[in-house]
């Protein structure tokens, strides 16, 4: 008969101990999955300076936030980046290549073309991503990180948490595992007893991630420079007159 007794003892105890395996294993995924979707919003974080960098380049070629709000009304668009002054990003930041004319007037069109090329492309890339090599598989790509990612993670994180909190609550595991207690391993459900069901479960339960509390800056989907060519020219060229003096002196820091 203590043959068979220390048999059910063993069995319960791994039972138990498999249990534990499962309960805390699916917690601890989904703690590395709340690190790791915080530390890719922090980087997505960073990565809007390089957006905000091409901005204050564009700005200063409109000689400020009001030239370049002029630009964008001239596209039939509002302020694109009124939150400019609270974000990082490069005030040196330049093209690696910059055009050349031999008329000012020419060379400042072409600049602000450049410019607004340059930044339609960081939007769409912080916003969608790009291709670029994979440091961990040579020879291959990967896509960058980028908003839609972020926020694509933040809602499968969610859905994790929603399942583990909805299947596995803690006050369920606990009193499961007091049904299969013994004498020589009594008093699983203690806790629950001692805290109740409801007020163990919420103080174990994951929250749920706010993405937009997270406040994460989204970019504005620009329209491609190709279908807006003609009004851009118009308007760098309309613009140029009226400030010539002013340009010239920006040009000849360039």
């Amino acid at each position: 008969m203590d043959r068979y007794k220390s048999l059910a003892v063993a069995l319960e105890a791994e039972v138990l101990s498999e249990m534990a395996g499962t309960f805390f294993g699916a917690r601890k995924a989904v703690e590395d999955l709340q690190d790791d979707f915080a530390l890719r919003a922090d980087e997505l974080r960073s990565l809007a300076a390089k957006v905000f960098a091409r901005v204050f380049f564009m700005r200063s070629l409109l000689l400020g936030a009001e030239g370049e709000d002029a630009l964008f009304a001239a596209l039939g668009l509002p302020p694109q980046f009124p939150e400019a002054q609270f974000q990082s990003g490069s005030r040196t930041w330049r093209p690696e290549k910059l055009p050349f004319a031999l008329l000012p007037s020419s060379r400042y069109v072409k600049l602000v073309l450049l410019a607004y090329a340059e930044l339609r492309h960081a939007c769409d890339v912080y916003m969608n991503g790009e291709y670029e090599d994979d440091p961990d598989h040579k020879g291959r790509k990967r896509l960058s990180l980028h908003y839609a990612l972020v926020e694509r993670m933040g809602r499968r994180l969610n859905e994790r948490i929603e399942k583990l909190n909805a299947d596995m609550p803690a006050s369920c595991v606990l009193q499961y595992a007091r049904s299969i207690s013994t004498v020589e391993a009594p008093g699983q459900g203690s806790i629950t007893n001692a805290l109740g069901a409801e007020s163990l479960d919420r103080g174990m339960c994951f929250l749920p991630v706010d993405f937009e509390g997270l406040k994460l800056w989204r970019a504005p989907e620009l329209p491609a420079p190709e279908a807006c060519e003609a009004r851009l020219k118009a308007f760098a060229s309309a613009f140029y007159e009226a400030n010539a003096e002013k340009i010239r002196r920006v040009l000849a820091d360039l």
